[in-house]
């Protein structure tokens, strides 16, 4: 893998996308897939629009969705200990929202 976008390979990207859904950081992402230049990942990463930026934000949205629904079933089955987690995450969605919005992190 040379380091630009055009090189990035389905399967490549994929792998961010599964490591994203389980919201490894781009350091661990890196070091599970070894990438020929580690640095031109992290920039691609930090870059938006990039093929890589944007697959990792989807992975992760997809995981934080997954994670939300299990919570979200449960605590629809009464179980108090996911509605008390539901309600934190929910909270501290709201606050990521906003510091995204107004920093872009």
């Amino acid at each position: 893998m040379s380091g630009s976008e055009s090189s990035y390979t389905a399967e490549f990207l994929e792998k961010i996308r599964s490591f994203a859904m389980l919201a490894y950081s781009i350091e661990k992402i890196i070091d599970l897939l070894d990438p020929d230049s580690p640095e031109q990942l992290r920039i691609d990463f930090d870059t938006p629009g990039n093929a890589v930026c944007k697959t990792y934000r989807q992975g992760k949205t997809t995981g934080e969705y997954a994670l939300a629904k299990d919570l979200f079933d449960k605590a629809q089955a009464h179980d108090t200990g996911a509605n008390i987690s539901l309600t934190d995450r929910m909270q501290a969605q709201r606050v990521n929202d906003i510091i995204y919005k107004n920093f872009g992190l």
